[in-house]
C-alpha cells in the first residue's frame, strides 16, 4: 500500500513539473536566471531595427531613448566581437531580447542580456565559443558549477563574459553580473517585477520595468516632488504616439499606499491641459493637476492639509483655513505650476490658476496671504496693462495647495483673462507678461500644441520637463553610478536626441493608470544645413549705418522689427516697410532696456547717444498703416554720465525707477518716469569711475546695487543711498594696491563676491567685502591685463585675459579654456551669450567680423558674420536655430545657424 501511494505521489510530482515547464518554461527559466538587484528590466525585438537619416529627423524610436540605447550598445560591442554584420543581425532579428540593469559596483552600472536560442543559431554560438584567433580569445572557468567563457582581445582587454543555457544566451561586459548569474541559477530568485516584465506583445515596440525610486531619481529636482504621485511598482509598454515624435508608455498598476493621493482626486474626470495660452516658451517644468468637480477637490485637499507631516505646513493652514473654502470654490480647472529656465539654479516659478471667478479667487488669496501674516502690501505696480501686487509673505502656494507647490519666497500676483497668476519674483512676473505680450507661449507652436492635444493624455496629475532646457544640465543631479553609465564621454547622442520627459497619472479605485511620455518636439536638422551660417533676409537702406540695428521682439518672427540708426534718423524697419523718425543726435553708445516707460502696457525701448536717452515706441508702427513719423522722446543726460551701460533697477520700491545708469565720479543715476529726468540716486564717497557693468541685486528689503571702482573701492548700496556696513570695502593695502578693468560680481547661487586684479589675482570676497581668499593666476609672456567676464544677463562669469591681439577665455578658477589669436588691434569687442534652453557662446568682433565660439572654444557656423558692430544674438528654442542681426555699411542682415 505504501509503496503504491508512494508512486502515485511520484507521478503527480513529475505531472506538475512537466506542466509547469510547459506552461511557462521561457518565463519561468529567465526569472531563474536574473539577479534580485536589478534596477530596471528591458525587454524588446524592435531595439536593433535600423532607422534611416531622413527619419530621424522627425520621429524618435527606441533606440534614441537613453536606457535602451546604452543597453543596445553595450550588446552589440559584445556580438559584434564574435561575427560580421550579417550574422549578427541574422541572430538577432525577430527576438524577444531582454537586458537587466545591475550595480557592478559602487560608482558603475552594467547591464547584463539575455538572448533566446533556437537550433538555427547552433553556427553563430560556435563562432563566439570559438573566435577569429587573429583577433580574440575565449578563456573559461566554472564558477557555482557554471561553465563562464570570457571573451578577450588579444592585448587581454575583455569584451564581456558570458553563459549558455538550454534556450538563453546570458552576456555582460561585466564578468562580476555574469557570475551573479550563475550564482543564483540554482537559487529560488524573487525578483521586483511581474511576469510581465519579460513579454512583449507583437503591437509594442518594448517593454521597461523600473522601481520608482530609480525613476525619481533620474528626474533630478523634479523626482523628490513627483515621488509621492509615482506607483510603488511601473511596468510600462512603450507604443509610438500618432505623431511619431514621442514614445509613450503605458502601465496599470496597483495603488498600494498611494491611497491618499488617490483619495485626493477621488471624484475628478482626468482633463487634458486647457491652459496652453498661458504656458511660457521658457517653461522647463511644468506640473498640472486637472479637477473636474473643483469645490470636491478642495475638500479633500483641506483634509491633506489639516494633517500634512510637515509641522510649518500644518500649522500654517490651520491660519489661513477661514479663506480657504472661498478660494476653493472659486477655482476653476487648472492648476499649473511653471518652471521657468534658470542658467544660476535659482527657482523661477509661476503659478497659474484658472478661475470660475477670478475676481473672488484674487482676493481670497489676499485674505490667505494677510492671514498668514503678511505685512501691509505696498502700492500696485503696472506692468504691460496688468496691475501687480506684492504678497510678502512666503511659501504661500505650499500652504494652500501642498508642497507641490514649494518656492515661492514671495507672491507677485495678478490677474490675465479668468486666470490668477503667481510669480515668486518681480523679474519672473515681468518677463511672464512679456511673452504673454509677444505670444511666445505653447499655443503660438504647433509641435508643442500638438503634444499637449494629442500625445499627452487626460490626466489627473502630469509632471513635465524639457531636459534641454533647463539650462543646468539634468544630468549633473544623477547619481555618479548613473552619470558613468549614460555620460561615457562627450559623445552622448542619446542624452541629446531626448528632449521632453512627462509622466501622467490617473487615479481609480483600484489602480493607477500611468503614462510615461517621451520624445522630442523640435526638429532635427539635416547635415545640409547643421552649423551652416544662412542668410535670411537683408535690406538695404539709404545711407550708412551709424551703430549697430537695434532689435524689437523676436528676430525669428516673420513680422521681424528693429530700429537702424543713420545719419541723425532712426529708421524702424518692420517686415518689408520702414517709418523715419528724425532727431537722432548720434550714434547709439549704450545696451537698450525695454520697458513699459509709458504706462500703456506696451514696451518702450530706452537707449543713450553721446549726450541724450531716448524712449521710442514700436508699437505704434504697423504694416501697411500710413502715418506720419513720430520723434522719440528725448531726455537730456547730466553731464558726466557713462552713456554705456543702462541697467534695469530690480527689486526697487519706488515704481518710479525704470533705469539706472553710471556717473564717472562713481555716483549711480536713476531715472524717473514722472518727471522724465536723471535723478542722483546714490552717491559714491569717493570719486573715480565704476567698472561696468555693476550689478543690481534684489534684497528683501528692497534694492541693492554692487559697484567696483578702478582704485579698488567696493560700493553696496542699499536703495534709500545708505551702504551695507563694512561698506565701501578698500581692497588692497598700503602693501599691496590694486587696480581693477573689469567688475565684482555677487552669483546669485553664492554668498561670496568674485572679482579679478588687473595683473591676475583672483579674489573671493565675504558678505562684508573682506578677501576671503585670493590666487595669483598664470601671466604669459605677453602678459595682457584680466578682467571678470559676465554675461550680458549677469547670471554667470567666466574670466577673460586680453591683449592689444589676443583674447584669451578662462573658467572660473582661472584655466584656460580657449585662444583666439592674430586678432586687429583697438578693434576687438569680445561678450559672453547666455541665450536660453543651454545654449551659451562666446562672440569675438575683429575688424569687420563677427565669429562665434562655444565655451571650449569651437567655431559656431561654417564662416564669421560680416559686422561693422556687436552682432544681436537670439536662440530661437523651436526650431534649434541661432538667429544673428548684423550691420554692415548700408545693410542690416539677418542670419540663422541651425544647432543640433
Amino acid at each position: 500500500m505504501d509503496k503504491r501511494i508512494w508512486i502515485g505521489v511520484g507521478l503527480v510530482a513529475v505531472l506538475g513539473w512537466l506542466g509547469y515547464r510547459l506552461a511557462d518554461s521561457s518565463g519561468r527559466t529567465l526569472k531563474a536566471l536574473v539577479p534580485p538587484d536589478a534596477l530596471l528590466i528591458l525587454a524588446s525585438e524592435r531595439l536593433q531595427d535600423t532607422v534611416s537619416e531622413q527619419a530621424l529627423r522627425t520621429q524618435v524610436s527606441l533606440r534614441q531613448i537613453p536606457v535602451f540605447d546604452e543597453a543596445s550598445v553595450r550588446l552589440e560591442r559584445f556580438l559584434y566581437a564574435a561575427g560580421d554584420t550579417a550574422s549578427v543581425r541574422r541572430f538577432v532579428t525577430g527576438k524577444n531580447i531582454r537586458y537587466s540593469l545591475h550595480p557592478a559596483s559602487k560608482n558603475a552600472l552594467d547591464y547584463i542580456f539575455y538572448i533566446p536560442t533556437e537550433a538555427d543559431d547552433q553556427t553563430f554560438l560556435n563562432q563566439l565559443t570559438n573566435p577569429n584567433p587573429r583577433q580574440y580569445r575565449v578563456l573559461s572557468h566554472t564558477f557555482a558549477g557554471e561553465r563562464i567563457y570570457d571573451l578577450q582581445s588579444l592585448t587581454n582587454e575583455s569584451v564581456g563574459s558570458f553563459l549558455l543555457t538550454k534556450d538563453y544566451l546570458v552576456g555582460s561586459t561585466s564578468g562580476v553580473l555574469i557570475e551573479n548569474v550563475a550564482r543564483g541559477m540554482r537559487q529560488l530568485t524573487k525578483l521586483p517585477y511581474t511576469g510581465e516584465a519579460f513579454d512583449v506583445d507583437t503591437d509594442q515596440l518594448g517593454r521597461l520595468s523600473i522601481r520608482p525610486d530609480i525613476l525619481q531619481s533620474l528626474l533630478g529636482k523634479a523626482g523628490s516632488v513627483v515621488r509621492v504621485f509615482l506607483p510603488e511598482e511601473l511596468t510600462l509598454q512603450f507604443r509610438p504616439a500618432a505623431s511619431r515624435s514621442h514614445l509613450i508608455g503605458y502601465a496599470s498598476d496597483e495603488i498600494g499606499n498611494r491611497r491618499d493621493v488617490a483619495n485626493l482626486f477621488e471624484g475628478q474626470t482626468p482633463m487634458r491641459i486647457q491652459s496652453v495660452g498661458l504656458i511660457p516658451q521658457t517653461t522647463a517644468t511644468l506640473y498640472h493637476i486637472g479637477v473636474s468637480d473643483p469645490v470636491r477637490f478642495g475638500r479633500s485637499l483641506s483634509n491633506l492639509l489639516s494633517s500634512a507631516s510637515s509641522d510649518f505646513l500644518r500649522d500654517r493652514f490651520n491660519r489661513i483655513k477661514p479663506a480657504t473654502e472661498a478660494l476653493y470654490q472659486s477655482l476653476g480647472t487648472d492648476l499649473l505650476l511653471c518652471r521657468l529656465e534658470s542658467s544660476n539654479n535659482v527657482y523661477r516659478q509661476l503659478l497659474i490658476l484658472k478661475g470660475r471667478d477670478v475676481k473672488q479667487l484674487s482676493n481670497a488669496y489676499q485674505q490667505a496671504a494677510y492671514l498668514a501674516g503678511a505685512s501691509a502690501s505696498p502700492p500696485l505696480k503696472t506692468y504691460l496693462g496688468h496691475k501687480v501686487l506684492l504678497l510678502n509673505i512666503p511659501e504661500l502656494p505650499a500652504s494652500l495647495f501642498s508642497s507641490l507647490f514649494t518656492g515661492f519666497r514671495q507672491s507677485w500676483i495678478t490677474q490675465h483673462g479668468s486666470y490668477l497668476v503667481v510669480a515668486n519674483s518681480e523679474d519672473v512676473m515681468q518677463e511672464y507678461l512679456q511673452q504673454l505680450t509677444r505670444g511666445t507661449v505653447w499655443s503660438a507652436d504647433k509641435r508643442q500644441v500638438e503634444l499637449l492635444g494629442q500625445t499627452l493624455r487626460p490626466a489627473n496629475f502630469t509632471a513635465f520637463v524639457r531636459l534641454q532646457r533647463t539650462q543646468t544640465s539634468l544630468t549633473s543631479t544623477w547619481p555618479a553610478a548613473w552619470q558613468n553609465l549614460l555620460e561615457p564621454d562627450e559623445r552622448t547622442p542619446a542624452i541629446t536626441d531626448l528632449e521632453n520627459i512627462a509622466y501622467q497619472a490617473s487615479y481609480g479605485n483600484e489602480k493607477i493608470l500611468s503614462t510615461l511620455v517621451l520624445g522630442r518636439t523640435t526638429r532635427r536638422a539635416s547635415q545640409a544645413v547643421l552649423n551652416r551660417v544662412l542668410l535670411q533676409k537683408r535690406r538695404e537702406l539709404d545711407a550708412p549705418l551709424t551703430s549697430g540695428p537695434v532689435t524689437i521682439g523676436s528676430l525669428s518672427d516673420e513680422m521681424l522689427q528693429y530700429y537702424a540708426p543713420i545719419d541723425g534718423q532712426l529708421v524702424q524697419v518692420v517686415a518689408d516697410e520702414t517709418f523715419v523718425s528724425p532727431g537722432l543726435d548720434g550714434p547709439i553708445r549704450s545696451n537698450t532696456l525695454a520697458v513699459d516707460f509709458l504706462d500703456n502696457g506696451r514696451l518702450q525701448y530706452l537707449f543713450m547717444t553721446d549726450r541724450t536717452l531716448y524712449v521710442t515706441d514700436p508699437g505704434q508702427a504697423r504694416p501697411g498703416l500710413a502715418r506720419k513719423p513720430n520723434k522719440p522722446l528725448a531726455i537730456r543726460l547730466p553731464d558726466g554720465l557713462d552713456v554705456s551701460y543702462l541697467a534695469r533697477p530690480r527689486g526697487t520700491q519706488q515704481r518710479n525707477l525704470v533705469a539706472l545708469a553710471a556717473h564717472q565720479d562713481g555716483h549711480i543715476y536713476a531715472l524717473d518716469r514722472r518727471s522724465r529726468t536723471f535723478v542722483r540716486l546714490l552717491t559714491a564717497p569717493h570719486k573715480g569711475p565704476i567698472q561696468l557693468p555693476f550689478q543690481v541685486i534684489t534684497a528683501p528689503t528692497g534694492m541693492e546695487v554692487l559697484a567696483l571702482q578702478a582704485d579698488g573701492t567696493l560700493n553696496r548700496w542699499r536703495e534709500n543711498g545708505s551702504q551695507l556696513p563694512q561698506y565701501p570695502a578698500r581692497l588692497g593695502s598700503s602693501d599691496a594696491e590694486f587696480t581693477f578693468v573689469g567688475p565684482a560680481l555677487l552669483p546669485p547661487t553664492r554668498s561670496e563676491i568674485q572679482t579679478i586684479t588687473e595683473d591676475g589675482q583672483l579674489l573671493r570676497l565675504n558678505a562684508s567685502g573682506l578677501i576671503a581668499a585670493r590666487s595669483q593666476l598664470y601671466r604669459p609672456l605677453r602678459s595682457g591685463s584680466f578682467r571678470l567676464f559676465p554675461d550680458e544677463a549677469l547670471t554667470n562669469w567666466l574670466l577673460l585675459r586680453t591683449t592689444d591681439t589676443e583674447v584669451a577665455v578662462l573658467d572660473q578658477q582661472g584655466n584656460e579654456r580657449f585662444q583666439v589669436r592674430a586678432l586687429q588691434s583697438g578693434r576687438n569687442n569680445v561678450r559672453y551669450h547666455r541665450l536660453g534652453a543651454g545654449v551659451e557662446l562666446i562672440t569675438v568682433k575683429s575688424g569687420n567680423f563677427t565669429t562665434l565660439y562655444d565655451l571650449n572654444g569651437r567655431a559656431i557656423g561654417d564662416r564669421p558674420i560680416p559686422s561693422d558692430f556687436p552682432v544681436t544674438l537670439q536662440f530661437d528654442e523651436r526650431t534649434n536655430e541661432l538667429y544673428i542681426l548684423s550691420g554692415v555699411q548700408k545693410t542690416v542682415e539677418l542670419f540663422s545657424i541651425r544647432l543640433r
